[in-house]
């Protein structure tokens, strides 16, 4: 039963990726709009839900939890309480977020525990090769539209202009959203070249690598600051641990030389950075101006910021959230209840007026669950990061997965600085971040499967 389980779940983690993605790509958002849509999110949700009941049925026999399954578990029972204190508002979304949250914090934070490394790396990289597959066509079909300067509003069935084509000095292409779509393309570079690094069979690995080139091609088309931030913050963090590693299997005791290696590859890295945007970009740029003459030589300014905007209204949204937080300090909003709120309290208000969410996954914590939901999970990052260190600091212990996982975490939470829902969505970053803290935890625990703590 177990291993017909594994199978099953690695099937629900590759469906459960192409529809997180396919969420991103206008067309298909466009063809499964309305009921179809809503069948496939709680399909999602159901699905989900009843794939972690078997796992913790599997795990009904582990010894007793540890003080990281404490603190979720109280963190579900505060959001629990939040969804009823705001039952006014949105109860049934907010009961959906509740579900929606504990069963894929189930499912994909205890997978490590039922789940045994070299399968677990392996769905990894089937779900790499058959995301970035769909993805590649995208970006490439983004691209295309750079190159021949094509851009247009479309309306959606809720009545919205979506923009696509290259707008405002940014590549929307045919997503809805660049930002998550450069997000998407990163976290797909980082699997592809995780799987690189696992496979040996060639076509493959030629098959990643073009597919590497693509993603970056649209990273930096995209023109999003966000993602240049998150990117360069996940290449200096991975630089800075396989420094430290070696630092410690070389049996070096002394911090100096370490910090001086640091500081000339984390260097070296932006420059090398500097130089993949160069040999790029102006190609690119070049490129679109043969094809089309016509088209404006600051095609790729940005011109929703500015001097007295840098920050894109996001600063302007924060501060309205921390202004909405103060009226539900202790248990919040819940998932759903912000907007609906505030809309029919202060209609007039910059929030119920524009709609924004908060942008920052961090703000939408504090606002949805409170000082209590906020003080909790951040208590549960928190031992996570401490006993990564402490695992860290030991020598010859961390192995390549280990790394690939600490990575990607740090990428998913500098991500979530300037963007929100992936604790409570089905996002992809939502199951990838899981997954990782999952794994970091059995690992520092070691009661990874297989594995005797």
């Amino acid at each position: 039963m177990k291993n017909k389980l594994q199978q099953i779940i690695c099937c629900y983690i590759i469906f459960y990726a192409l529809y997180s993605v396919s969420t991103r790509f206008v067309p298909t958002t466009v063809l499964w709009e309305g009921p179809a849509a809503d069948i496939l999110y709680k399909s999602i949700v159901i699905g989900g839900g009843i794939l972690s009941l078997f796992c913790l049925y599997i795990l009904r026999n582990s010894r007793r939890p540890d003080a990281q399954t404490i603190l979720l578990g109280v963190f579900i029972l505060v959001l629990g309480i939040s969804s009823l204190l705001n039952y006014k508002y949105e109860l049934a979304g907010n009961i959906l977020g509740l579900v929606t949250f504990a069963s894929q914090l189930i499912l994909f934070y205890f997978l490590p525990k039922i789940m045994k490394e070299d399968r677990l790396m392996r769905c990894l990289r089937f779900t790499a090769f058959f995301t970035s597959f769909f993805w590649n066509i995208a970006c490439a079909a983004s691209l295309w539209q750079y190159i021949k300067n094509i851009h247009y509003t479309i309306l959606n069935p809720e009545g919205h202009r979506i923009r696509q084509g290259i707008v405002d000095g940014r590549l929307f292409g045919l997503f809805s959203d660049p930002n998550f779509a450069a997000f998407t393309s990163l976290i797909l570079i980082l699997l592809l070249l995780f799987t690189i690094r696992k496979t040996s069979f060639f076509p493959l690995k030629v098959y990643c690598w073009a597919s590497i080139v693509i993603n970056t091609c649209y990273i930096i088309m995209s023109n999003s600051r966000t993602i240049f931030i998150a990117a360069a913050g996940t290449i200096l963090f991975t630089v800075v641990l396989i420094t430290y590693r070696q630092h410690l299997s070389r049996g070096e005791t002394g911090m100096g030389r370490f910090f001086i290696q640091s500081a000339k590859r984390g260097l070296a890295a932006l420059a090398a950075m500097i130089a993949v945007y160069s040999l790029i970009f102006f190609p690119l740029r070049q490129i679109g101006q043969m094809m089309e003459p016509e088209r404006a030589v600051n095609d790729m300014v940005r011109e929703d910021v500015d001097t007295d905007n840098i920050t894109n209204n996001r600063s302007t949204i924060w501060k309205n959230y921390l202004s909405l937080y103060k009226e539900k300090p202790l248990f919040g909003f819940s998932v759903r209840s912000a907007l609906p709120y505030v809309t029919d309290k202060y209609p007039d208000s910059y929030l119920a007026e524009t709609q924004y969410v908060t942008h920052n996954g961090y703000l939408s914590l504090l606002v949805e669950t409170g000082a209590a939901g906020f003080c909790v999970m951040g208590a549960f990052f928190l031992l996570v990061f401490l006993q990564s260190l402490k695992k860290l600091r030991q020598k010859d212990t961390v192995s390549e997965n280990y790394l690939f996982f600490a990575s990607l975490t740090v990428s998913i939470l500098i991500f979530l600085m300037c963007f929100h829902d992936v604790f409570f969505t089905v996002n992809i970053e939502t199951m990838l971040l899981y997954t990782a803290v999952g794994y970091l935890h059995c690992t520092n625990k070691g009661s990874l499967a297989g594995q005797s703590a």
